[in-house]
């Protein structure tokens, strides 16, 4: 059984097509379809059923994904014990949301490239929903959430960090330095928000909606510095994870408001797939960030 039709099921598998499979991997169609069609006949079993130009897993499929998740995960394992340098070298590709760009956790980065300069970092900026799908399908090695926490099988959570979700002002706005804001009255301000689906705003609406509550929506923009600016010029008032906040706040240009009763804790969360081969790179990293300070 070769281990590159391996490889080539996994990718055909997650992406549940043939020209996509062929295109992340660099293969003609017809070789990928050649090596899922020997892996076939090796195993004397259907992998896909196929509909067309449709396909999915069938259910030895499903069965056999299973083991080539593991063949390939102690294929990298051996690799990686035997040909381990002195210097660890190689690709880590990860999926971030923009509001953790804008903070003080991608100190992590600069300072795991400065410890490992033969490591390539290719960070992408993503949603979550986006970060998801491409951890699954390998296409990232880890990922970066602020979300409500997150389980799956075979997803492990590296490490974790509550994170509060604050309203905030301008500092010259009639709401900065007053105690206990009803959020019927934070309702009445007109808001400047992240785009619709970003979690701790849908989280805020879905509490709206539960309440026959609805907001104001002046500007939408996934950009966390350009909301904090709209905010400081009056604009409106923002919805941001504190840890975004603290140069704004330290500079005087913003205001926490103080909401009565109302309060959003999400949780940044560091998540890689167990399933998927663990790389040297992934490793490494890993490894520094189980030690690494974080900012409160």
């Amino acid at each position: 059984m070769e281990l590159k039709n391996i490889h080539t099921f996994i990718k055909v598998a997650e992406f549940q097509n043939f020209t996509k499979a062929s295109a992340e991997l660099g293969y003609a169609q017809s070789t990928v379809t050649m090596q899922i069609q020997q892996l076939e006949n090796e195993l004397h079993a259907n992998l896909f059923e196929r509909n067309g130009k449709r396909i999915r897993l069938s259910a030895a499929g499903q069965e056999f994904l299973k083991y080539a998740y593991q063949i390939s995960k102690y294929e990298t394992m051996a690799i990686n014990h035997f040909h381990r340098t002195e210097e660890p070298e190689g690709n880590l590709n990860i999926g971030i949301m923009e509001t953790l760009c804008s903070s003080e956790y991608t100190d992590l980065f600069y300072t795991f490239q400065e410890k490992y300069p033969k490591i390539s970092l290719r960070l992408e900026v993503v949603t979550t929903l986006k970060a998801m799908e491409d951890l699954d399908k390998g296409i990232f090695d880890v990922i970066f959430l602020l979300d409500k926490t997150i389980i799956r099988p075979n997803w492990k959570t590296a490490r974790t960090f509550p994170s509060d979700i604050s309203f905030f002002c301008a500092r010259s706005h009639p709401l900065a330095g007053q105690k206990n804001v009803s959020l019927e009255r934070l309702l009445q301000e007109r808001f400047i928000l992240t785009e619709k689906g970003c979690n701790y705003r849908q989280v805020f609406e879905n509490d709206l909606a539960t309440a026959g509550l609805h907001l104001e929506c002046a500007m939408e923009i996934g950009h966390t510095s350009y909301i904090i600016n709209a905010v400081s010029r009056l604009l409106g008032i923002g919805l941001l994870p504190v840890f975004t906040l603290k140069d704004a706040l330290s500079r005087g240009e913003i205001s926490l408001i103080d909401v009565d009763s109302y309060q959003i804790q999400l949780a940044i969360q560091v998540i890689y797939n167990t399933q998927r081969r663990i790389s040297l790179p992934l490793q490494v990293f890993l490894s520094e960030l189980g030690h690494s300070c974080f900012p409160e």
